[in-house]
């Protein structure tokens, strides 16, 4: 038969001790194609194509990441998703007792990628697979690296999205942090456009301050409740939210990964600012509805904002998404990592961020008993060391905030770096489509070289062994 399956492996709850979680099983969301998956005439069966799970329900990782579907027919390939533990369904001790603080023990990265690591080993047995190419972007691209240098005996090569290893493990202390990045993103639109976000804050700042603020915030940004100043840090975190993450997505074309954005999402936010400055001359009500894009979406449907049920303020400064995966992500960055650094409005246009490991450290211990450890998890994974790897990709987008934190040079002759100069948040593992700019069709190419060239060198290796 061909076509998607949805399969659920059982796994242990804890894959590093001998007690009792290690006998509790759970099961694990798996989505397989086989349409394109194929053996030659002489018996050689196609190779696994997998995705490595990211931090959220599998099914939007599937439906955005075309890339492996596209190249799947030159390949013969058999195509998996797997679900990362505590997202979306793969729930260890379900949907409550998952997300307590003693559910949450067993989340964390390493345990994911030995999660993988036993369904690749499961489906080579039994579909008799001798060749694995990994996937993934952002967090699972980062997984998809690891799961390389951790499990070469299973992951033949991996593609990773960018996954920025370096500033993860602290190795990397790039020239622009994360939201001068966002800040180009907008001052490439239209020079114009940082200046109303500052001014636009400043605004903001002092507009609660005078009388009669309450309502004249609730309306500039038409908020479901009555606005007070308790919320203040609130509204800034939110406003602040829909601006990176539509830097992260600013593809070339209409998407819905994170809502239901217009093509070039920066650019468009950024005219609706500018037209509204000639409608109003108001830079706070141009914020607004800049942020009111991101929430909305195209379709435009919402009537007012809910500003705590859209954003959600967590140990990532970048945002913990909704749902039970904000809590999950958000224990995961008590634990293991600290990425960005925060906001100044100095070298970007938001207002300054008090965000440091103390603030992290009495926020962590104070939900969930815990602080972050990011030299545990560097050590784990070879501190963002990679010149003793091999067969990896690791691309990034220069539109994506995220960049300055990844691999952007050659580590080695099989580490390589491949950037897309018009690319923003993985765009190279989405599908194909028209509005493609040239940077990423030759990203893209350029991976599909290297994944054929590194396949038949183990292939050749495989044949001279035996």
């Amino acid at each position: 038969s061909s076509g998607i399956n949805a399969e659920w492996p059982l796994r242990p709850g804890d894959h590093f001790s001998y007690g009792e979680i290690s006998s509790l099983i759970f099961p694990q969301k798996v989505f397989e194609y086989n349409k394109f998956w194929n053996t030659t005439e002489d018996g050689e069966v196609g190779p696994l194509f997998v995705y490595t799970g990211n931090e959220g329900p599998l099914d939007s990782f599937y439906d955005n990441t075309g890339f492996m579907f596209d190249i799947a027919p030159q390949f013969g390939a058999l195509i998996v998703f797997i679900e990362h533990r505590y997202y979306g369904q793969s729930l260890p001790f379900g949907p409550e007792e998952s997300f307590t603080n003693e559910g949450l023990a067993y989340l964390s990265s390493i345990q994911a990628t030995a999660d993988f690591a036993e369904i690749i080993a499961m489906l080579k047995k039994e579909r008799n697979i001798t060749q694995v190419v990994s996937f993934g972007g952002s967090y699972g691209g980062m997984l998809t690296a690891w799961m390389r240098l951790r499990y070469p005996q299973l992951v033949d090569v991996a593609v990773a999205a960018s996954a920025p290893l370096p500033m993860m493990a602290q190795t990397a202390h790039p020239e622009k942090a994360f939201f001068q990045i966002v800040t180009d993103d907008f001052a490439a639109a239209d020079a114009k456009c940082p200046g109303i976000v500052q001014r636009g804050f400043t605004k903001l700042y002092a507009m609660v301050k005078t009388s009669g603020y309450q309502e004249a915030v609730t309306a500039a940004f038409s908020l479901c409740a009555p606005f007070n100043s308790t919320q203040f840090d609130h509204l800034v975190g939110w406003v602040r939210n829909s601006m990176l993450m539509m830097a992260m997505v600013d593809y070339p074309y209409p998407a819905d990964f994170f809502g239901r954005l217009p093509a070039w999402p920066v650019t468009a936010a950024c005219n609706m600012m500018l037209d509204e400055m000639k409608k109003s001359g108001d830079e706070l009500k141009a914020v607004a509805v800049a942020a009111g894009l991101f929430y909305n979406g195209t379709a435009g449907t919402k009537q007012c904002f809910d500003i705590y049920d859209e954003f959600i303020e967590c140990a990532d400064i970048t945002g913990c998404g909704t749902g039970p995966e904000a809590v999950a992500w958000d224990w995961q960055c008590c634990t293991e990592f600290q990425l960005a650094t925060p906001s100044n409005n100095v070298t970007d246009m938001f207002p300054p961020l008090t965000w440091n490991t103390d603030v992290v450290d009495k926020y962590c211990k104070a939900k969930y008993g815990v602080t972050p450890d990011p030299v545990k998890a560097s050590l784990s994974y070879w501190s963002a060391d990679f010149t003793s790897a091999s067969n990896i990709i690791f691309s990034n987008g220069l539109l994506d905030p995220w960049h300055a934190g990844g691999v952007l040079e050659d580590v080695n002759p099989t580490v390589k770096a491949v950037i897309v100069k018009e690319g923003a948040h993985h765009l190279d593992m989405r599908g194909s489509d028209p509005a493609d700019p040239p940077s990423v069709i030759a990203a893209r190419k350029t991976e599909v070289a290297l994944i054929k060239k590194w396949l038949n060198s183990q292939k050749e290796k495989t044949s001279l062994d035996f």
